[in-house]
């Protein structure tokens, strides 16, 4: 093969590796791109619901949110930028009860909605759900029963919906846009972490407020199977590992003596691009209320 045939063959190969790293860039970028997309459109008629029917804790003042970035600040204008008025619920499904979540029009929707989150100054103000005969059903269908990437907030079959079990652990998604429990990562930050106390949950009868305890950086084990919280020597261990997480990457805790005769909730996401690891937010439960004027729902 002459010199010229050589060189033409190699600026041939270079031309083809050329080609074809080309193609996998644009490839992953434009995978990237609709990502972001997809978790923008199929988390409208969640964000549509939040606005219509979630009760606002009365009058919560708004913190400032030092600029880092681990967190995110969202402005009602941010938040009204992910709903898709296209997508709105019924008006009747815009009515709340006495001021709280209207489960009766809820029930219309999905009657797997049993509850309904909210952790001030984040965007987790969301129906919680759970799916009879599979676990992972909500992992990736909306609140419609229709397939979504961004999932719901859901529980397991392992956890009675009447959160009376010692531990009841909540799953969503980290998405990129903020949704879901993206925001719960804000709890990384000591400043947010020691100015946002609360989580609420609303049920057909009754309100329950969780002191959130600790915010921590944990592995990828499924907690409801690792740990048999009926037992009390495995609950309390695990009690004192949850609140004081030293092996943690990252961690911020409150000092309110939780014991095995509390009940606990633990919100659980993914953390940024670490598949083996999840980020959870736990509250004790310490103020259980019924709802007012329950014939007005009746």
């Amino acid at each position: 093969m002459s010199n010229s045939e050589k060189k033409k063959s190699l600026l041939s190969v270079l031309f083809v590796v050329c080609a074809v790293f080309t193609i996998i860039v644009l490839s992953i970028l434009c995978w990237y791109l609709f990502r972001i997309y997809t978790d923008g459109k199929e988390n409208a008629d969640l964000q549509s619901l939040n606005s219509t029917v979630s009760k606002q804790t009365a009058d919560q003042p708004q913190i400032h949110i030092p600029d880092t970035d681990l967190l995110v600040p969202y402005s009602q204008l941010e938040r009204e930028k992910v709903i898709d008025s296209e997508n709105s619920l019924p008006e009747e499904v815009r009515e709340t009860v006495n001021g709280e979540i209207n489960f009766t029009e809820l029930w219309k929707i999905n009657p797997d909605i049993y509850a309904w989150i909210k952790v001030p100054n984040t965007l987790v103000d969301y129906p919680v759900l759970q799916y009879d005969g599979d676990d992972t059903f909500y992992l990736n269908h909306n609140v419609y029963r229709q397939y979504a990437f961004a999932g719901s907030i859901y529980t397991e079959s392992l956890n009675k919906k009447d959160f009376s079990d010692p531990n009841t652990v909540l799953y969503g998604h980290n998405m990129l846009n903020g949704t879901m429990f993206r925001s719960l990562h804000n709890f990384r930050d000591p400043y947010f972490f020691a100015n946002n106390e609360y989580i609420y949950v609303y049920l057909p009868e009754r309100t329950l407020t969780y002191h959130i305890f600790s915010a921590y950086e944990y592995d990828d084990r499924h907690i409801l199977y690792s740990f048999d919280f009926n037992d009390e020597d495995v609950f309390r261990d695990y009690l004192e590992y949850a609140q004081h997480p030293e092996f943690s990457m990252t961690y911020n805790i409150r000092e309110l003596n939780v014991t095995t005769d509390d009940k606990i909730i633990t919100l659980s996401t993914c953390m940024d691009s670490i598949d083996t690891s999840r980020y959870l937010v736990q509250g004790v439960l310490v103020k259980d209320e019924p709802i007012k004027n329950k014939e007005i729902r009746d």
